[in-house]
């Protein structure tokens, strides 16, 4: 087993300020994660490894900028330091400003599509984009994939286009939905999920005994590609990693031996109807089966 952190992740809160159907989070957990244990495990993990990025995100993590301010003072050893933030917090102009003031990220990524802005105002993402001094882009959510001509796609590229004049670059590709979450609301599953798929090939996902990246929720959940090995409110963060073995337990060492597929033989009689791909197949049998 490898594990080499290169990535951190934080979740910093479920509360969102839109209501997205594209959306692919279930929100679970209250408030948002605590700012001195969030900055203990940044110190504690570049003590160990060679930490090449850092990103925080939610919900909207700027509802809680001074807890995302604390984080990037910690990781400023980071090279990469990145939020992705749909650019509405407040309303307050001169709150707007404070924030974007205060960001020592280096990398904004503001979601700006036609699934945020049914619920969000432009103008004060605007606001808030013009406010920031440090590098910002556009990254919006493209359905099916942005080569395809539905109406979806078609208003987000006028949105862009606003960004765009004003001199803020989009991302390269943005991100192509999938239905899960809330979005499982309103966009139709395929025909067939392939389970075949090895573990650590899907897109946001590695192989469970190859760790590069951690992820913490506001709950202090330490995750692996989704799966809690620990909290790092009760425990220290090079401790969990030290003691993690996903071979110790039968349902992630038949994720990494067969994939989904053996997996689903280990859960036997499970419910994966609402499952929209093998990544929702793995995560609901995590969920209502893993223990640490």
């Amino acid at each position: 087993m490898k594990i080499d952190i290169k990535r951190i992740e934080f979740v910093i809160t479920h509360s969102c300020t839109g209501n997205c159907k594209h959306c692919s989070a279930v929100p679970e957990y209250e408030g948002s994660v605590d700012a001195e244990a969030a900055v203990q495990a940044v110190k504690r993990l570049t003590s160990r490894y060679k930490v090449e990025s850092i990103m925080t995100f939610g919900g909207e993590p700027l509802l809680y900028a001074d807890t995302v301010c604390k984080i990037f003072k910690a990781a400023q050893n980071i090279p990469k330091r990145q939020i992705i933030t749909n650019g509405y917090f407040s309303n307050d102009e001169k709150e707007i400003e404070s924030v974007a003031a205060a960001i020592t990220a280096n990398d904004i990524l503001i979601s700006v599509d036609a699934f945020h802005q049914e619920y969000i105002p432009l103008e004060p993402v605007i606001h808030f984009a013009k406010s920031l001094t440090v590098r910002k882009r556009v990254h919006p959510a493209w359905l099916i994939n942005e080569q395809d001509d539905n109406p979806y796609n078609i208003e987000t590229k006028r949105l862009l286009k606003i960004f765009n004049d004003m001199g803020i670059e989009s991302t390269p590709h943005g991100n192509n939905i999938f239905p899960a979450g809330r979005a499982l609301q309103f966009f139709p599953p395929p025909e067939k999920i392939d389970l075949t798929v090895p573990c650590g090939e899907m897109p946001y996902t590695g192989r469970l005994d190859e760790i590069e990246c951690v992820s913490i929720e506001p709950n202090g959940d330490l995750t692996v590609c989704s799966i809690p090995i620990g909290n790092i409110y009760k425990d220290d963060v090079l401790s969990i990693l030290d003691n993690y073995d996903p071979y110790a337990n039968p349902l992630t060492s038949a994720l990494l031996e067969g994939g989904v597929a053996k997996l689903l033989e280990i859960a036997g009689d499970f419910d994966i109807s609402d499952c929209y791909t093998a990544c929702g197949v793995c995560r609901k049998i995590m969920k209502g089966m893993y223990k640490l």
